[in-house]
């Protein structure tokens, strides 16, 4: 059984430059397969693309987004869609909401209040983001 997904992750944090904004999406594959009783998942990332601006330069439309994630269950051609849009306007990806099978979300209210105080630099950044991708993708 194959299963596609849409994730878009957003976080708010304060540089050494001023307030920015990282915006991380991918398009994975999900494999699945029994044995023996047991259920094994494989995830192939099929694109990813991470954006960050300061909050002055960032689109409106991000500058909006809650931080968080979104997770959406697509189907085939829905994802075949994607990956096209991709290659041509990839920042399209990160605001998108596509037609889906299944949505999971989660805003990071007090975890944005708890970071506001503290400074950080983007790889601290890109490697939360990153971790927080691989725990959706262990769900």
């Amino acid at each position: 059984m194959m299963n596609f997904y849409l994730t878009q992750s957003k976080k708010s944090y304060h540089s050494a430059d001023g307030d920015a904004i990282s915006m991380h999406s991918y398009l994975v594959i999900e494999s699945v397969t029994r044995s023996l009783g047991q259920e094994f998942k494989n995830h192939k990332l099929a694109w990813e693309a991470e954006d960050n601006w300061l909050l002055s330069d960032a689109p409106e439309k991000i500058i909006n987004m809650p931080n968080g994630y979104h997770r959406f269950e697509i189907s085939e051609p829905v994802f075949a869609s994607l990956r096209l849009l991709a290659e041509s306007q990839p920042k399209e990806l990160h605001t998108l909401t596509p037609f889906s099978k299944n949505r999971t979300s989660e805003t990071f209210i007090e975890q944005q209040k708890a970071e506001a105080r503290k400074e950080f630099h983007i790889h601290d950044v890109a490697k939360s983001i990153k971790q927080i991708f691989k725990d959706i993708m262990t769900v």
